[in-house]
């Protein structure tokens, strides 16, 4: 593929590739969210926080947010959803730079600030990426798909270490939102 040169079938293929973990948790593959499903709901929800932290003082752009987040998985159109146990494993990251060169410079720009959480989108992305995972965990969960419980307790953690490490994502603790991830499961 040439750099920058996206093709309709890997935006395709990003429909139709469930999510790993789901499936490793018994999730049954015409259950499973997909990538994109996910990249979508992540998008919205950034949208979502990023206005509520602008009407909360804190200087970030909703829209650019919302790009990042629905971007954030896109080098899996190379690299397939790589699963938790993998990537505590293996380098992913320096996988995931190389994916990104196979994009056009201004999606490798936005795929990097993401991994390095070099930027409050990217921060706002993160959250929403993990937000978006425990509420469809949650959705799972009721449906008796007890196994995603493990999951559901990542993400949940990982939403509030973000939050509390980053005095500009403090206030997301009143965003409906977010709440959820406080309330026991």
């Amino acid at each position: 593929m040439k750099r920058g040169k996206l093709s309709f079938n890997f935006t395709t293929y990003l429909k139709g590739l469930a999510r790993t973990g789901w499936m490793q948790r018994g999730v049954p593959k015409g259950l499973a969210e997909s990538v994109a499903e996910h990249s979508f709901e992540s998008a919205i929800i950034a949208f979502e926080l990023s206005n509520f932290l602008a009407k909360e003082g804190v200087k970030i752009n909703p829209e650019k947010t919302a790009v990042v987040a629905l971007l954030h998985d896109l080098h899996e159109v190379i690299t397939g959803d790589i699963p938790r146990w993998t990537s505590q494993k293996v380098d992913t990251k320096r996988l995931e730079v190389l994916a990104f060169k196979e994009f056009n410079e201004e999606i490798e720009k936005l795929l990097l600030e993401y991994l390095l959480q070099e930027s409050i989108e990217a921060k706002v992305a993160f959250v929403s990426d993990k937000l978006s995972t425990f509420i469809q965990a949650k959705h799972y969960y009721s449906l008796g798909i007890k196994e995603v419980k493990e999951i559901m307790r990542t993400t949940r953690s990982s939403v509030i270490k973000t939050i509390q490490k980053e005095e500009k994502l403090k206030n997301l603790r009143k965003n409906n939102l977010v709440k959820l991830v406080y309330k026991d499961f």
